[in-house]
């Protein structure tokens, strides 16, 4: 979780927040997140409401309204994404102050994703984590990024970020000053990416985070949520994202034959409605590597070293050695596919 998001919040906020989306703060579920306060209810007709609240340190209203205007541009097209909802006084994004002068906590509600996440249900992935479903993620992947090359924000002010802009890609922020090579190889990471062209067919809004945790099933189907880190970069990044999550899932050994079984199915969805060009997969590995930096980076921003176990910080040595190393997260030739 943010530090200054949970420095600041207290069960007030949360009870407000809810009370403005017609919730009642006794239903509320809190929900694993990792960077906001996630809470799951019903409202009084017995529709699923996810209610997220963040802080205008990290999220702005205008910032949450461009998330929200660009899903609703995606929903409009019948894509399968949880849509946001109105709060009762006819506001997609609540503001809800905060003690300290200027500052404010962000409330957004969406509707609650139809189906179960797989992590939730190891029998159902077991079942359904077949070629099939890897073609239609395939296929929503393709219709986002489609519908994506055809979208502009009504108000510069609604303008996402691009991708460079996240702050843990500048791993300097966050990196121990004494890692010098880690700050090296990213640096070589992102040079390399800045060389790659930005089209209107190869670089626009993303979902920047759709991985297995941000997808539900239900009834063969897939519908995708949490956009709250949408940003503007190549489209084949978010491919390269949802495939540093499949391989993390695995055990080291098994992570490249887990994403190449994954990565064919899933390529042939995709280009039944969009072209996918061999040229752009072999920029994956940059695109590997630079999301493993970024989560490395993360690990100094929300977690103190000096308090972890000796397990979750050697997991996290590893991340620095491979950084260091320059080891490829995935030995495969994605240009091959």
């Amino acid at each position: 979780m943010h530090p200054e998001l949970v420095r600041r919040f207290h069960e007030p906020i949360r009870d407000e927040a809810a009370r403005r989306y017609g919730l009642s703060p006794e239903q509320l579920t809190e929900l694993a997140a990792f960077e906001n306060f996630v809470y799951e209810a019903e409202n009084d007709d017995g529709d699923g409401i996810i209610l997220r609240i963040s802080h205008s340190t990290r999220r702005t209203i205008d910032y949450t309204l461009g998330e929200v205007e660009f899903v609703r541009y995606l929903a409009a097209a019948r894509i399968p994404i949880a849509s946001p909802i109105l709060s009762d006084s006819g506001q997609f994004v609540e503001r809800i102050e905060d003690r300290e002068p200027g500052s404010y906590f962000v409330a957004t509600a969406f509707e609650r994703a139809p189906g179960i996440v797989f992590d939730d249900a190891p029998p159902l992935k077991e079942r359904y984590w077949k070629a099939p479903l890897f073609r239609d993620m395939g296929r929503l992947f393709a219709r986002l990024h489609n519908r994506a090359e055809t979208y502009a924000p009504s108000s510069p002010k609604l303008k996402r970020q691009e991708w460079h802009e996240y702050d843990v890609v500048d791993i300097d922020r966050f990196a121990p000053p004494e890692e010098k090579l880690v700050r090296e190889r990213t640096a070589a990471i992102i040079a390399r990416l800045n060389r790659l062209p930005r089209t209107p067919e190869s670089y626009g809004l993303i979902h920047a985070d759709l991985h297995m945790h941000n997808f539900c099933f239900a009834e063969g189907k897939i519908t995708a949520f949490d956009f709250d880190n949408c940003e503007y970069a190549w489209f084949v990044k978010d491919i390269a994202v949802l495939l540093f999550y499949i391989a993390r899932g695995e055990a080291r050994e098994a992570r490249d034959e887990a994403v190449a079984t994954f990565l064919g199915p899933f390529l042939e969805g995709y280009r039944e409605l969009r072209r996918m060009d061999r040229e752009w997969l072999a920029a994956v590995p940059d695109l590997l590597a630079l999301q493993r930096s970024m989560n490395y980076a993360l690990f100094h921003q929300y977690r103190d070293p000096a308090v972890l176990d000796e397990s979750t910080l050697d997991r996290w040595g590893r991340f620095r050695r491979d950084i260091e190393a320059d080891t490829p997260v995935l030995q495969i030739d994605f240009s091959a596919y």
